[in-house]
């Protein structure tokens, strides 16, 4: 960029009010701040990002050297690793970056020194965009890792795994957006880590389980894991989205109703609404805390 252009830039950027370029220097600096900060905790996500995809190429591996046949297509075989475990890896980078954005500050007493030099409003979406992207760049490098093992493998990818990807990184968008909410109003960062985790792992799958066993027909675009299906779902998509079938040995018995995936609007939809209305809630509770 010539110095002229420099210049030109500068001008525009004098024309902008004042409190809109403070709030830019603000967020761009929190941002900034927040990434520096976070050093460890990407290393630390590399780790997991590393440790998922070797557990993931091992139960390929060990399936296919005990006769189990390998997926007949690139888009089948990537799908084999985006199925149970994808969902714990999400969780786990969520809470590594979500989880402290804002208790930590109430837990450490920090608050004093931070509130006085920015609004929390700014500060709220500094925190956010930096650590949804560190988080987003967890996800980036896992689909990489299994992008290559599926083009070394099959010599070609297929084109499902960017929609994949995007709903991948929408789903991480939503699950930070929960752990953020817990901690804009939890004391302590391992308490907003405890109550994510049984979220999750026990209210959302209890109350999936409850929906089949008692044979109800809605689909259960309320329970935020339900949208982690069509992350892999996506590689080839089901006609029908749903079955129906027995929930013991006998034939005769009552049956249960499960739904495999949501459609590609409904999750779309879903997971922006739940994103929005969860981060909506937590500023507005940030906004509200006071310090002790």
């Amino acid at each position: 960029m010539t110095t002229t252009q420099d210049g030109e830039l500068q001008t525009r950027f004098e024309t902008i009010p004042f409190g809109v370029r403070r709030s830019f220097q603000q967020v761009n600096s929190t941002i900034n701040f927040e990434v520096k900060r976070h050093k460890k905790n990407m290393l630390t996500s590399f780790g997991v990002v590393v440790l998922f995809y070797i557990l993931s190429l091992l139960i390929n591996v060990i399936g296919e050297r005990r006769g189990v046949e390998s997926p007949a297509t690139a888009g089948a075989y990537m799908a084999s690793y985006l199925d149970m475990i994808f969902g714990l890896f999400i969780l786990i980078i969520a809470v590594m970056y979500g989880g402290s954005m804002i208790a930590l500050d109430y837990e450490k007493q920090t608050g004093n020194l931070i509130f006085p030099k920015i609004t929390k409003g700014r500060l709220f979406v500094g925190r956010l965009i930096a650590r949804y992207l560190l988080a987003a760049l967890s996800v980036t490098s896992y689909y990489i890792l299994v992008a290559v093992t599926a083009l070394i493998k099959y010599h070609t990818l297929p084109v499902e795994a960017l929609a994949s990807f995007a709903w991948a990184l929408l789903y991480m968008l939503a699950v930070l957006s929960m752990v953020i909410f817990f901690s804009s109003f939890l004391k302590k960062t391992s308490t907003t880590i405890v109550i994510s985790l049984v979220m999750i792992f026990i209210v959302f799958n209890l109350t999936s389980s409850i929906l089949v066993i008692a044979g109800i027909e809605i689909e259960p675009l309320f329970i935020l894991t339900y949208y982690s299906n069509i992350i892999s779902q996506s590689f080839s998509m089901p006609t029908e989205r749903f079955f129906e079938g027995p929930l013991t040995p006998n034939p005769d018995g009552p049956s249960g109703f499960q739904w495999i995936t949501p459609s590609a609007t409904g999750a779309a939809v879903g997971m922006i609404i739940y994103a929005a209305v969860l981060l909506i809630a937590a500023y507005f509770l940030f906004r509200r805390r006071q310090q002790k």
